[in-house]
């Protein structure tokens, strides 16, 4: 949130304030005779006023590498060039100080109102937007609730995509669950990946990739948000997802698996290994994908896929469901090279 004007404001201020400072310092009364004001008796004092103008300015010249973060020396500079013109205005009612004495009024402290006043506002801003931190140990997250738990990691890793993974059985009853752990694996041959969690309960959908060897990976989007969450209760091994949750099945191309015909991007995949984590027990699936279907819009000619153009949603831990517009793109990242945007 730094604009490069606040460290410019506040260079410039601190310059001017080393300089006022310095010409006070060593001709205090110079001020006085070019504005006609009476000589002061113990002419120290002001150069007093002149040391202490000089070390704001270096503490504005600091402020200047981060406004953001020294807000506080910013505050306390406004709030003196706000107390210097009411002590001036004071002075000119007690005849202390004659008018053109303002002079020093309007370039010490009024022309810094606006652009001191701006500075803060940013700095209000962006303390709002950053909360205080929360820091918790190993020890104190292992007290948790075992719920909490797999919510905050769950959390934690940032936005997954989501999807919802096709299924059949021998018997040729379909099945279909959503996940957030589906992840490339590599460009050639066209490997994907995809976590299930322990088998220690029964996994439906394991079973079935497992029995038939091929599997469906179907978007969700927002239009079958609802229905796609759904799918994740735990419902009887003879009851179909799709049926229950008010979702189409459809076979393509004579594929083994049903995709979902509401989503708008989908992959056709063939199991190739199965890896049980010895970690925490959770099963690595390593698919081929044999086929994709994808909204002829989203496709770009270097080969991108442009999902926010099908609605595609990420999730954040188990059921908070986000959506966007792409931000943009960035050049492919080389050494020798400087980041741009496409």
């Amino acid at each position: 949130m730094v604009k490069p004007w606040m460290k410019n404001i506040l260079l410039i201020a601190g310059l001017y304030n080393i300089l006022w400072g310095s010409w006070v310092i060593f001709f205090p009364l110079h001020v006085f005779q070019l504005t006609g004001a009476r000589l002061p008796q113990y002419p120290e004092i002001w150069q007093c006023v002149g040391m202490i103008v000089a070390v704001y300015g270096l503490g504005y010249a600091i402020a200047a590498y981060s406004p953001i973060r020294h807000w506080p020396i910013v505050l306390v500079g406004l709030l003196g060039k706000v107390f210097g013109p009411i002590g001036f205005i004071w002075s000119i009612y007690n005849d202390v100080f004659p008018l053109s004495f303002g002079i020093n009024i309007i370039f010490n402290d009024l022309i810094w109102w606006i652009p001191f006043a701006l500075i803060l506002k940013k700095a209000y801003n962006a303390n709002q937007c950053s909360p205080s931190v929360k820091s918790i140990s190993l020890e104190e997250f292992s007290h948790y609730p075992e719920r909490f738990r797999a919510k905050f990691i769950n959390s934690l890793s940032g936005i997954k995509s989501s999807n919802l993974i096709g299924t059949i059985n021998d018997d040729g009853l379909t099945n279909l669950c959503i996940v957030s752990s589906v992840f490339h694996l590599g460009a050639n041959p066209a490997l994907i990946g995809l976590i299930i969690r322990p088998d220690s309960t029964r996994r439906d959908t394991l079973e079935n990739i497992r029995q038939n060897k091929f599997y469906t990976i179907n978007h969700v989007n927002e239009s079958i948000l609802k229905q796609s969450h759904q799918t994740s209760a735990r419902y009887n091994e003879s009851t179909s997802e799709f049926k229950a949750c008010q979702l189409t099945e459809e076979f393509l191309d004579n594929f083994k698996a049903p995709f979902v015909k509401e989503s708008k991007v989908k992959m056709a995949v063939e199991l190739i290994r199965e890896e049980t984590l010895p970690e925490n027990g959770t099963h690595l699936i390593i698919g081929k994908i044999q086929h994709v279907y994808i909204p002829e819009d989203t496709l770009e000619e270097d080969g991108f896929i442009n999902i926010t153009k099908a609605g595609s949603l990420g999730v954040n831990s188990l059921d908070g469901y986000v959506k966007g517009d792409l931000i943009g793109r960035l050049s492919y990242a080389k050494t020798d090279k400087k980041t741009e945007w496409l």
